[in-house]
């Protein structure tokens, strides 16, 4: 670890480097360089959370694949395939420079597209042509909730960031949990594995700045190992719905 004794790279920004803050906007984590811009850092910034950022890339090809032939099938699936792909390149650039904030954007707002795409989605399923006031609602209360966070907690603190993530969980099951008690938790499997799955990761997101004799690059890339599986689940889930649709 760098001593507080070692001459500062000279750059507009070592002062909030040094406050623990990243240039790129992002949170630091326990695999995270001190300085990514220095000479001497590493060529790819955080290795582990680099590796697992791009499962969310194989996790896209593997649909691809997948639904090869069926494309016009699976309307709602294959426009969200393109937005995962966007947010795993994002996250594999970000997690790998930490230099760049147009990557930590790239990292970031498609997972809120995506969680607020499943939401209207299953919330059309469930109110019809009406499921689309949900839209409104959903996007106050996501926005709300992270306007409070950010707020009332330090943007750079991981904390803020977490509640931000299982608040969008929470838009995203309601009209889950909705659709599943009307069909009486067909296909519900899915779901609970993706909420454990989702689960095991957000603790492990929690954990990362608490591990580091245990795991020395810190727990961040098992959140995105298990976010990884989570959203596995929750695609199969989408997937066998969309299925029923044209046999219903």
């Amino acid at each position: 670890m760098a001593s507080n004794s070692e001459t500062p790279a000279e750059r507009p920004d070592w002062a909030f480097l040094a406050n623990r803050g990243m240039a790129d906007g992002g949170p630091r984590y326990t695999e995270t360089p001190v300085d990514p811009f220095a000479p001497n850092a590493r060529f790819v910034a955080e290795p582990w959370n680099t590796i697992t950022a791009a499962l969310f890339i194989l996790l896209v090809g593997v649909w691809v694949w997948r639904l090869r032939g069926r494309y016009r099938d699976y309307p709602f699936l294959c426009c969200c395939l393109p937005i995962l792909l966007a947010g795993g390149i994002g996250g594999t650039l970000y997690h790998a420079t930490r230099t760049s904030f147009a990557f930590f954007l790239l990292d970031v707002v498609p997972i809120s597209i995506l969680g607020l795409a499943g939401a209207v989605f299953m919330a059309i399923r469930y109110w019809g042509r009406h499921g689309w006031w949900f839209v409104p609602g959903a996007t106050a209360f996501y926005v709300g909730v992270n306007g409070l966070l950010f707020a009332a907690l330090d943007p750079g603190q991981t904390l803020a960031v977490n509640l931000s993530y299982a608040a969008l969980a929470i838009v995203v099951l309601t009209p889950i949990a909705l659709v599943l008690v009307r069909t009486k938790f067909r296909h519900g499997g899915w779901i609970v594995a993706g909420v454990v799955a989702f689960v095991i990761a957000w603790c492990f997101r929690l954990v990362d700045r608490r591990v580091e004799l245990m795991l020395p690059m810190g727990s961040h890339w098992l959140w995105h190992t298990f976010g990884a599986i989570a959203t596995a689940f929750l695609i199969e889930y989408f997937y066998r719905v969309g299925g029923e649709r044209k046999t219903d």
